[in-house]
Parts: structure tokens; C-alpha cells; sequence
């Protein structure tokens, strides 16, 4: 149960599906020979920019560090097969331009200096995501990101609770990682309610 964070930039709600989006597998076709930008470092914006590299005209893919945090191998494709994509990074976004679509935005170096704009017609940001959890009482320990805290049977803080999947605070999210612990949360709530 998670969303995916935004970049809390002015004007991203109001453009989202009119150039900002969140899922270049969905909605990379409506940008088919066209310039876009990319937001995002890590293994899931690499492997989407590779993907939209194929249908795009060219593809900026903006990342805040001066390298990326993705794994050697989607780097290392990355590089080898998108021709198109050029890499921009310690910049981060701070403004979004278009009043009815998007048509640019304005990057700033990381370390100061001077802003630049993008002319870009879409704008894919995958900066990581956030948990879903505000139904959850306040009892239930949570980490700064707000992903769930269990012990390894998935128990949570509060006795009766259990939590699995991508709620979880933990390294890996995967299938089947959430498929693991789905069996362990269930096998350990049948021992809970057995023991009452």
C-alpha cells in the first residue's frame, strides 16, 4: 500500500495528466517523438527511462545527486542502449510552466548557480514513494517515512495487528517479497487468535 511522492513543486497538481505523470508505461505513448523529462535516480526511473527512450524524441533525466543511486546494470543499459536520453544531474526542479499543459521546466543546480529552463512537453517523476497508511491508529510504530515497523513473524506494536507488503518498513519490495510475508502475517495471526 503505497502512492508515489510528488515533487511538491507549484503547479504539479494542476498538471498532472496534462504533462506530469507518474507512469511512463501508461502514458509514454501520448508522448510518442516528442521531448520530455524524467525525475528520479533509483532503479524504477531508470528502468521507465529506458522504456520511454523508445518512443520518445529525447528524454532529459533530471536526478539531484552528480550520480545516479540506481543499480551498476540499469546505469550501465541505460547508457548502452537509450542514445536519446541525456543525463542531468545535481539539478532539482523547482518550477513547472503551461497553464493548460506543460511546456517547460526551470532546473537549479544543487550546489548554486544559475537556473536553466527545459522545454519539455511531459514530465515523468519517479522520486520514490510514500505508504499509505493514515488509517492506521497511532499505536502502531511507524519509521520516519512512515512505513510500518514489524519483528519478523510481521507483528506489529499493537497486539492483534499485523502488517505485509510494501506497508512494511524494509529493504526489498517485491512481489514476491510481499508474497512472503503475506504467509508469515497469516500463519502468525492464526497463532495469535489460536492463543486467545
Amino acid at each position: 500500500m503505497q502512492a508515489r511522492k510528488k515533487l511538491g513543486v507549484d503547479g504539479e497538481d494542476r498538471l498532472t495528466g496534462r504533462g506530469v505523470s507518474y507512469c511512463a508505461m501508461c502514458d509514454g505513448m501520448f508522448f510518442r517523438n516528442r521531448t520530455v523529462a524524467m525525475v528520479g535516480g533509483g532503479n524504477s526511473a531508470l528502468e521507465e527511462a529506458l522504456h520511454l527512450s523508445n518512443l520518445v524524441e529525447k528524454l532529459y533525466l533530471i536526478h539531484r545527486r552528480d550520480r545516479f543511486k540506481a543499480d551498476r546494470c540499469h546505469v550501465e543499459k541505460l547508457e548502452s542502449h537509450a542514445k536519446n536520453v541525456e543525463p542531468v544531474l545535481g539539478y532539482t526542479i523547482t518550477e513547472l510552466h503551461g497553464d493548460n499543459a506543460l511546456t517547460g521546466v526551470t532546473i537549479v543546480p544543487t550546489n548554486g548557480g544559475e537556473a536553466r529552463t527545459l522545454e519539455v512537453a511531459g514530465l515523468f517523476v519517479f522520486v520514490g514513494m510514500t505508504p499509505s497508511g493514515g488509517f492506521l491508529p497511532d499505536e502502531v510504530q511507524k519509521d520516519n517515512d512512515g512505513f510500518v515497523i514489524t519483528d519478523c513473524e510481521m507483528r506489529t506494536t499493537m497486539p492483534g495487528l499485523f502488517a505485509a507488503g510494501d506497508i512494511r518498513a524494509k529493504q526489498c519490495r517485491q512481489v514476491v517479497t510481499a508474497v512472503g510475508d503475506g504467509a508469515t502475517a497469516a500463519y502468525s495471526a492464526f497463532d495469535y487468535f489460536e492463543d486467545i
